[in-house]
């Protein structure tokens, strides 16, 4: 993730970093709605939680003309990434398709 014309390396995101991404008010399922707590969150992650900094430097980098868009693809980019995240969506799947089974539908 590249801001302010440093470039910050994301951790990796498995469960501990979901969690701690969780503990500064970041939640996944809000994405959409909470952009710019997503934002200063995943940046707080990649600066070594300093969620006051994060937000200093979005500020500076949206003042000097910059856009959120690019940090949100950066975002997008590593949960896509996320051996985490692809096998808990797996794991939701198969969940789903259990109990679609057992109410006796049949999906296509």
């Amino acid at each position: 993730m590249k801001i302010n014309g440093t470039e910050y390396t994301m951790p990796e995101l498995n469960f501990n970093t979901m969690c701690k991404l969780e503990d500064m008010g970041v939640s996944l399922t809000e994405m959409d709605q909470k952009v710019l707590t997503t934002v200063r969150g995943f940046l707080a992650l990649a600066m070594g939680d300093d969620m006051e900094k994060a937000g200093m430097e979005i500020e500076q980098h949206l003042a000097s003309g910059g856009s959120l868009d690019p940090l949100m693809e950066s975002i997008n980019k590593a949960v896509n990434e996320s051996g985490f995240f692809r096998a808990l969506s797996q794991s939701q799947e198969k969940g789903n398709a259990a109990s679609t089974e057992t109410s006796g539908e049949k999906t296509v």
